[in-house]
């Protein structure tokens, strides 16, 4: 536990997920550096010299002014008001100095760990690299601890290594949908069954009811036989839905009405209809635990939002654990004000799915 490292005085390397949306060159949405702020003020109050690491876009090991780290350090100053130094690069001399130089308290954000093909490798030589600048690591990017890279994995070979306190809550959290109070209401939208598929296989079996809204619930509808005209859905995953279908039917609820878009010789689907929300909300109204992954319409439409907007109203209202997972998701509940009543929102998306399907997320492991 990161409450009982020693960490007085010593430079920590805190791995943090801040792979944040960019708007004009500033940060567009800050809720992933809100959510790691705990654990920044603990290490600051604890007088630890903090080394901060993330990535943020794609930049696939080549340095681009679009996939920077300077907005978010200057978001970061701002929210915690509080001097944030920025380092020139990722590692070498320069970046050494500057880190070696840290009083106790200080914080320096390291450029985009990304920028090093290398971290998507989990080279052991740049785990290394990073490790040299710091006596301490910590991990609290729950986000992409499903990944192998060597600021989440390879790097813990070399540090003594904590878990922070987002990573922390994130596991505890989670936990409770793998072990539900019952009745258990899974909810299941958004778009590739093939991404939810094993998270679906370990989860139904314990759930009372299994709601299925979005693209996925194209592809079950498809695989019943219903016409879908020209919505979207997984074709390669017909055979597996109806195997789920054979598995798990009885507690299946699919769309019995829809919201659908005229489009060329045919229709599209874009959200549940007003039956369907009636009773996926008399679902949740039952349940004592409810788990989310998912938009349930093309919710970056006003208007096919109702169903998604229904949904967080009614996890809102109701006195279960409620727990949401999906950048998609999390995204409609925030902007819309609609996250104040439930229980835990994760930060991670396919590492949320992968740890409830039971899967080993390697940085998890290695702090083990």
């Amino acid at each position: 536990m990161l409450q009982n490292a020693n960490i007085k005085n010593k430079k920590l390397f805190l791995r943090v997920d801040f792979n944040v949306p960019m708007k004009q060159g500033a940060v567009g949405d800050n809720n992933r550096i809100k959510s790691v702020l705990p654990t920044i003020k603990y290490l600051v109050g604890e007088k630890a010299k903090i080394i901060i690491g993330t990535h943020c876009g794609r930049p696939e090991g080549k340095v681009s002014k679009d996939t920077s780290i300077v907005p978010i350090a200057k978001e970061l100053q701002r929210l915690l008001n509080l001097k944030v130094t920025m380092a020139p690069g990722v590692v070498g001399d320069n970046v050494k100095k500057i880190a070696d130089s840290l009083q106790s308290g200080g914080i320096l954000v390291l450029e985009n760990l990304r920028w090093d093909k290398r971290e998507e490798e989990n080279d052991t030589v740049f785990a290394q690299e990073l490790a040299s600048l710091a006596d301490v690591y910590v991990n609290d990017a729950f986000a992409v601890s499903h990944r192998a890279n060597a600021s989440v994995e390879a790097i813990t070979h070399y540090l003594p290594s904590y878990a922070g306190f987002l990573l922390q809550s994130e596991i505890e959290n989670l936990s409770k949908v793998r072990k539900p109070r019952h009745p258990f209401v899974l909810i299941i939208g958004g778009t590739k069954v093939e991404d939810k598929a094993n998270m679906l296989d370990k989860l139904a079996p314990m759930a009372n009811k299994v709601l299925i809204g979005g693209e996925v619930a194209n592809t079950f509808l498809k695989a019943e036989g219903m016409d879908i005209s020209k919505s979207l859905y997984s074709g390669n995953m017909i055979a597996l839905c109806q195997k789920m279908f054979q598995k798990y039917g009885k507690r299946i609820v699919l769309p019995s009405d829809y919201v659908t878009e005229n489009v060329d010789n045919g229709f599209k689907i874009v959200d549940i209809g007003s039956e369907t929300i009636k009773e996926f909300v008399t679902q949740i109204a039952k349940a004592k635990t409810v788990f989310w992954n998912g938009n349930l319409g093309y919710s970056e439409s006003a208007n096919s939002r109702e169903g998604t907007m229904a949904i967080a109203k009614a996890m809102n209202e109701t006195d279960a654990t409620t727990i949401i997972a999906g950048g998609n998701t999390v995204g409609v509940v925030k902007e819309e004000g609609l996250d104040k009543n439930i229980s835990f929102i994760s930060t991670g998306g396919g590492a949320a799915l992968e740890f409830l399907a039971g899967e080993k997320l390697p940085g998890i492991e290695a702090l083990k």
